[in-house]
């Protein structure tokens, strides 16, 4: 079952543990990938310093003060993309990253 927008309007951190279990598919080209979700971490808002809001209000971080349910990925030490969906109660700001997923599924299209 899909979430809800309003699954994601809430306490960062009571989203964060709701999320472990829950499962993320990706649709691509060649198939679908599915992933259970098994670590997630939450930084919530400007005065946490772990939080890219922290930083203030950029084009860079204008994702998490945004609209919730929506996915923000960035590239870490010119290494690594990480994904984070944002999540926050109204008028905060907040994001959750999807640290860990396991592979539960991999369906390959047919050939044709």
């Amino acid at each position: 079952m899909r979430l809800e927008r309003s699954f994601f309007d809430r306490n960062t951190v009571t989203v964060a543990k709701e999320l472990l279990g829950k499962l993320l598919v990706a649709n691509l080209e060649d198939g679908r990938v599915v992933g259970k979700i098994i670590e997630t971490e939450a930084y919530i808002g400007t005065d946490d310093l772990a939080c890219h809001a922290s930083k203030g209000r950029t084009k860079r971080t204008e994702g998490l003060f945004g609209e919730v349910g929506r996915l923000y990925v960035y590239l870490n030490y010119g290494i690594f993309w990480l994904t984070n969906v944002v999540a926050h109660t109204k008028d905060d700001v907040g994001g959750i990253l999807l640290r860990s997923a396991e592979i539960i599924g991999l369906i390959a299209k047919a050939c044709t």
